[in-house]
């Protein structure tokens, strides 16, 4: 499956973030009419332009021969009706009852979620370290996408297929097994939608994330609390430590690139949004853009929740299985999780 056409893919979006640019909007167009209104009462009486005396006589003249012999009862105005909200605006969480669940919990569960109206944050475990997995995958397509968008690096071309014939078979990039090369965003699709590992290979043979090429300094711009533990490469796979919080920070700047909604942007996204895996809990017809992440003792899934109220939910755990991807246990606390998390931001 290769992405969506770019103009599907804007349809697709712009639906979702249409009620918070009308609201900028509406805001900025409030708060220039209170620094109008706000200036004339500074003005000195002396600053005002001053008419001569011939010119006040006859201007006042004027005034009064143009009266009406009658004057007209004055228009009735009609009030402006008050506009309810469309919904009810976020109350905050329920920390009491998210502490008393994340408790229950085996040691090594760390969650992260932030209301995206209001920028309420909870967080629990915070500090936690973690090996990132695959989750690490979605900071490196950020870093490429940006790379594109500053003319430094072209993805419309292809990267090489590493893998001999039949090593395809039976994965997203099944059509090109046996084929030397493969287009780069399709195999940015299967890393992202799949966490296909061999598309991964091709692209970091092209586009290796270290400390040496920037891909650490852009995890310290983000704000990572240990960025240059991070690397993807052909040697040596993916390394690194993260914590809850450094996943909050990425998909809080996935969600600000998202927003962007350049071509590049939103080709992005859509991986993002066909994502195939189900671990946190995300409402039926709800779109959300999501990465997880398994390997031995690390399973992690972060999400970007497009509901009424958007907000991001992160939860690393230290419950991977190297020979499951999706362990049943974890993956119900999960899904518990992310029930408790909606329910408050319907609530």
């Amino acid at each position: 499956m290769v992405p969506k056409d770019v103009d599907e893919m804007s349809t697709k979006t712009k639906k979702s973030h249409a009620g918070l640019v009308l609201a900028g909007l509406t805001a900025a167009a409030v708060a220039l009419a209170l620094t109008a209104r706000a200036v004339i009462p500074l003005l000195e009486e002396d600053q005002l332009p001053q008419a001569s005396e011939s010119q006040e006589t006859t201007e006042i003249t004027s005034r009064v021969e143009s009266q009406p012999t009658a004057v007209s009862e004055p228009e009735k105005m009609e009030s402006t009706p008050t506009l309810e909200p469309t919904s009810t605006p976020f109350a905050g969480w329920d920390t009491a009852a998210l502490d008393a669940f994340c408790a229950q919990q085996p040691s090594g569960f760390s969650v992260y979620a932030q209301d995206l109206e209001t920028g309420t944050i909870y967080t629990y475990n915070a500090e936690t370290e973690y090996y990132p997995a695959s989750t690490l995958k979605a900071a490196y397509a950020l870093w490429l996408c940006e790379q594109v968008e500053q003319g430094a690096l072209d993805m419309e071309g292809d990267v090489y297929n590493l893998f001999s014939f039949g090593a395809l078979e039976g994965t997203k990039l099944d059509a090109y097994d046996g084929v030397s090369t493969i287009p780069a965003w399709d195999a940015m699709y299967a890393m992202i939608t799949v966490s296909d590992n061999n598309a991964m290979d091709m692209l970091v043979s092209t586009w290796p994330a270290s400390e040496a090429t920037g891909f650490c300094d852009f995890l310290a711009d983000l704000g990572f609390h240990s960025p240059y533990s991070c690397s993807m490469t052909l040697e040596d796979g993916i390394q690194g430590i993260m914590n809850v919080s450094d996943a909050g920070l990425l998909m809080q700047a996935l969600y600000q690139y998202f927003e962007t909604e350049t071509s590049i942007s939103l080709q992005l996204m859509d991986c993002f949004l066909d994502a195939e895996h189900e671990a946190l809990y995300i409402p039926e017809g709800v779109e959300a853009a999501k990465k997880y992440g398994s390997w031995d003792y690390a399973f992690h899934d972060f999400a970007i929740v497009y509901a009424e109220h958007p907000y991001i939910l992160c939860c690393m755990t230290d419950q991977g299985d190297q020979n499951v991807d999706f362990p049943p246990a974890v993956v119900e606390s999960m899904q518990e999780l992310g029930m408790m998390i909606y329910s408050q931001e319907s609530a």
